[in-house]
C-alpha cells in the first residue's frame, strides 16, 4: 500500500501541496462570508485546525485509519511515524492534508459563536478518532465498508460529509447566532468581503485537482479523466448556482453562485475516476440543487444556523455524489445495481450515524464544561476582540461611529489613523461632528431663548402663568413651604376706559417694577392674567405671608404712576394647613380672599 515509484511519489507530493492550498481557500471563503468582527477568529481557527490536525493525525489518526486492521473496525499500527520509510512518508503527507480538510469543514458550521479553545478540542478529537475511524472503515485494508464494496474514491463522504455531519451536530448544540431568527423570520447577515469568497473558490477549485487527482496515488493516463471530470462538475455546479440565484433572487448572488461550484466539486469527488463527462456534468449540477434545497430546509424548517452552508455543500452534496456512484459507476464484480446502491447507502448512513452520535456527544460535553459557546457580550462585540484582542481599523471606526450615533454624544471623537483610508474617513466624520456641535450649540441657545419667551409675559417681562406652573406645579405647598398671594389692580377697567389701553399697559409695566424690588429672593412672581398677579412666598406661616402682602400693598399705594398718579391693589393670601392642601386648592383660597378684600372696600389684604 505504501510503495510508490518516483513519478508516482512526485505526483502524490505535488497533489498534497495542492490539497494544502485548500486551507487557504477555505480560510478566504470563511473570512469573506462571516461578519467583519469575526474574520480574524475564523482565520485563526483554520490555522489552528491545520496545526492540530496534522500533529494529532501523525500521532494517532494515521495509525487508526491505515494501520493493521482489527476486526474491520480500526487500525492498530503506524502510530507516531518515525519518518524513515519513503512510501509511508509520501502517503502520510497526502492523507494528513485530507485530515486537516475534514476538520476545517466543521469550523464553518460553528462560526461566529464557538470558543476558540473549545474548537481546538474538537479538532483534536476529529483528527484523532472520528475521521480516522470512518476512514478505516472505508479506505483501510480490511475495513468493513471497503470489504462490502463501498466506493468513495476521494472522499465525498469520508472527508466532506463526515466533516459536515460533525459540524451539524455542533450547530445544533450551539444554537443559532444572536439575532439570526427574530420574530419568526430569518435575518440575513451580510458577508464581510464578497471578493474573498470568490478568490477562495478559485483557490479551492485549483486545489481540488490535487485532491481528486492525487487520490489515484499514481501518475497514470487516468489522471486526466479525473481532472477533466472535476473541472466539468465544478463548472456545472456553478452554472446550477447561477440559474438558482436568477430563479429565486432575480440576480446572481455571490454566495449561491460560489457555493454551487463547491457543491459540484464535492459531489464529483466520490466517482471522478469512473464517471463519463456527461454524468460528471449531471452530478455537479444536481449537487448544487441538493445543496440549495437542503440549506433552505435546514434554515427555515429546522432553524439550524449554518453560516457557511457547510451541511448543504459538504454533507448532502457529498451524500448525493456517493450515491451517484451506485447509480452511474461501473458495477463491482458479481454485484447487481440495486445491491451496489444499497452498499453506497449503507456507507453514507454509517458516516451520518458515527459523525452525528460522536459529534453530539463531543459538543454536549463541551457545553457541560462551559467550553462551547462564547458569552452574549463577546458574541456582540465580535470574536476578533473577545478571543484574540485583535482589531480591524475599519471595524473599530464603524463601531465608534455607531456608538456615537446611538448615544448622541457629539463631544466624542473617532480615532484618526494617520495616512490610511480609514483615517481619512474618521477625520471627515470628526469634522462633521464639529459642525454638528456648533449647530447644536446654536440650537441650544435658540431653544433657551424660545423657552424664555414661552414663560415670559411679553408686556411686563415678568414670568407668566405657564412659567409659574412649570416652576412650582409639581411641588407640595405644605412640604415645600409655600404660600400663595394673589393681587390685582383696583378699578383697572376705569383706568383703561378713562386713559386708554396704552396707559393701562404702562400701569401694568410700572406695577411690576414697583413689586419686584419688594420681594424676597426666594419668592416667585408672575403675571397671572389681565391685571391679576401672583406671588409664591417661601413660607407656610400665614402671618409672614400676610406681612409680605402688606408690604407689597403699601409699596404700590405709595408709588407714583405716570398719567394716572396713584394706583391701589387688593390682596388675597392663603397658606397650607396640612399635607393634603394642593396648590390648586391654595390658589382657589387665595382668590376667595382677594374677592373678600374687594368686598370690604379694596386696597387691603385678606387671608383665607
Amino acid at each position: 500500500m505504501f510503495e510508490f515509484n518516483h513519478i508516482d511519489s512526485l505526483w502524490i507530493v505535488l497533489s498534497a501541496i495542492l490539497v494544502f492550498m485548500m486551507q487557504l481557500g477555505f480560510a478566504l471563503v470563511e473570512t469573506g462570508t462571516v461578519r467583519s468582527k469575526n474574520t480574524i477568529n475564523v482565520a485563526m481557527k483554520n490555522l489552528i485546525d491545520t496545526i492540530v490536525g496534522v500533529l494529532v493525525f501523525w500521532l494517532i489518526g494515521f495509525g487508526i485509519m491505515f494501520g493493521s486492521d482489527v476486526g474491520g473496525l480500526i487500525g492498530s499500527s503506524h502510530f507516531i511515524l518515525e519518518g524513515d520509510e519513503g512510501g509511508v512518508n509520501t502517503f502520510f503527507f497526502f492523507q494528513a492534508m485530507f485530515a486537516a480538510t475534514a476538520v476545517t469543514i466543521v469550523s464553518g458550521a460553528v462560526a461566529e459563536r464557538m470558543k476558540f479553545n473549545g474548537y481546538v478540542i474538537v479538532a483534536v478529537v476529529v483528527t484523532a478518532a472520528i475521521y480516522p475511524l470512518f476512514g478505516h472503515w472505508s479506505w483501510g485494508e480490511g475495513g468493513w465498508l471497503k470489504s462490502m464494496g463501498f466506493v468513495d474514491f476521494a472522499g465525498s463522504t469520508v472527508v466532506h460529509s463526515m466533516g459536515a455531519w460533525i459540524g451539524l451536530a455542533g450547530a445544533i448544540v450551539l444554537g443559532p447566532r444572536l439575532g439570526r431568527f427574530r420574530h419568526g423570520k430569518v435575518h440575513h447577515f451580510a458577508p464581510s468581503n464578497h471578493n474573498f469568497i470568490v478568490f477562495g473558490i478559485f483557490i479551492l477549485w485549483f486545489a481540488w485537482f490535487g485532491f481528486n487527482g492525487g487520490s489515484l496515488l499514481a501518475f497514470e493516463p487516468k489522471v486526466a479523466k479525473i481532472l477533466v471530470n472535476t473541472l466539468i462538475a465544478g463548472a456545472s455546479g456553478g452554472f446550477a448556482g447561477y440559474l438558482i440565484s436568477l430563479l429565486f433572487h432575480q440576480r446572481v448572488g455571490v454566495e449561491i453562485f460560489s457555493f454551487g461550484i463547491l457543491s459540484g466539486l464535492v459531489g464529483i469527488t466520490a466517482g471522478c475516476d469512473q464517471f463519463s463527462l456527461p454524468v460528471s456534468a449531471l452530478v455537479g449540477f444536481v449537487a448544487a440543487v441538493v445543496m440549495f434545497v437542503s440549506d433552505l430546509l435546514l434554515l427555515r424548517l429546522f432553524r439550524v444556523d449554518d453560516p457557511l452552508s457547510v451541511v448543504g455543500i459538504h454533507g448532502f452534496a457529498g451524500v448525493w455524489g456517493t450515491l451517484a456512484v451506485g447509480l452511474f459507476a461501473a458495477l463491482p464484480p458479481e454485484m447487481a445495481r440495486v445491491d451496489f446502491f444499497l452498499v453506497q447507502l449503507t456507507g453514507v448512513g454509517a458516516a451520518f450515524c458515527l459523525a452525528m452520535v460522536s459529534g453530539l456527544l463531543l459538543f454536549s460535553l463541551l457545553y457541560l464544561f462551559k467550553a462551547l459557546r462564547v458569552s452574549k457580550r463577546h458574541e456582540v462585540i465580535g470574536l476578533n476582540v473577545a478571543e484574540h484582542h485583535a482589531r480591524l481599523p475599519w471595524v473599530d471606526t464603524i463601531e465608534s461611529i455607531i456608538k456615537i450615533m446611538r448615544s448622541g454624544n457629539l463631544q466624542a471623537k473617532v480615532y484618526e489613523e494617520r495616512d490610511t483610508e480609514v483615517g481619512i474617513v474618521a477625520r471627515f466624520f470628526n469634522y462633521l461632528l464639529t459642525i454638528l456641535r456648533h449647530e447644536q450649540a446654536k440650537l441650544t441657545r435658540s431653544n433657551t431663548m424660545l423657552r424664555s419667551e414661552a414663560i415670559t409675559d411679553p408686556l411686563t417681562r415678568a414670568m407668566n402663568r405657564r412659567g409659574m406652573l412649570d416652576k412650582i406645579g409639581h411641588l407640595n405647598p405644605y412640604r415645600d413651604q409655600l404660600s400663595v398671594i394673589i393681587f390685582d389692580i383696583d378699578k383697572f377697567k376705569a383706568v383703561n376706559d378713562t386713559y386708554g389701553h396704552g396707559v393701562g399697559d404702562d400701569v401694568l409695566k410700572s406695577l411690576v417694577k414697583v413689586i419686584t424690588p419688594l420681594l424676597r429672593k426666594e419668592d416667585h412672581f408672575a403675571r397671572w392674567g389681565g391685571e391679576e398677579f401672583v406671588v409664591i412666598a417661601q413660607t407656610i406661616d400665614l402671618a409672614t405671608a400676610e406681612e409680605l402682602a402688606e408690604r407689597l400693598r403699601s409699596g404700590v399705594e405709595s408709588a407714583l404712576f405716570s398719567t394716572v398718579g396713584s394706583v391701589t391693589c387688593s390682596f388675597g393670601v392663603s397658606s397650607p394647613k396640612n399635607d393634603h392642601h394642593t396648590l390648586d386648592a391654595l390658589i382657589e383660597n387665595a382668590d376667595k380672599a382677594l374677592y373678600r378684600a374687594k368686598e370690604l372696600g379694596r386696597n387691603r389684604v385678606c387671608s383665607w
